[in-house]
């Protein structure tokens, strides 16, 4: 790809779109979770997660 999933993230938000986002990284430093967050993530997720827990995530952000 010619972008990185944060760089499509961040043209996403400024265009406005509000569409849920949950991020699926193997990169789990605590900086890049939170510049995940910064940038519009409603959520970040951590390779490997398991099933239930993201399906647990995106039934909570889809209660908002």
């Amino acid at each position: 790809p010619d972008r990185s999933g944060l760089d499509v993230l961040r043209r996403m938000r400024a265009d406005g779109d509000h569409t849920l986002v949950i991020v699926l990284s193997a990169r789990g430093e605590e900086d890049d979770r939170v510049v995940g967050l910064e940038v519009g993530a409603d959520d970040y997720l951590v390779k490997p997660f398991s099933p239930r827990e993201l399906t647990l995530r995106v039934t909570g952000l889809l209660r908002r």
